[in-house]
């Protein structure tokens, strides 16, 4: 997936067909949102993507490049 900076925020650019497919099948579940993660060694988690209206939340002080490619990433599990 990649996202694109605007002045309001960040939005979606383009999205891959089984990336779309598994938004919708976690919204379908009840998953409203999913882990974004940069890509390559460091793999952060910038912030999220709600599998419905595909709105991004960025995690504070996260900032991105336009057109940055990122990840649907596995649901991050509380620490306890």
């Amino acid at each position: 997936m990649r996202l694109r900076k605007m002045h309001a925020g960040v939005m979606v650019q383009s999205i891959l067909p089984w990336e779309e497919e598994h938004l919708a099948s976690l919204a379908a579940q009840g998953s409203a949102w999913v882990p974004l993660s940069s890509i390559g060694a460091q793999g952060q988690v910038l912030g999220e993507i709600n599998s419905r209206t595909y709105a991004i939340r960025l995690r504070p002080g996260v900032e991105i490049v336009d057109r940055q490619v990122v990840v649907l990433s596995p649901p991050e599990v509380p620490r306890r």
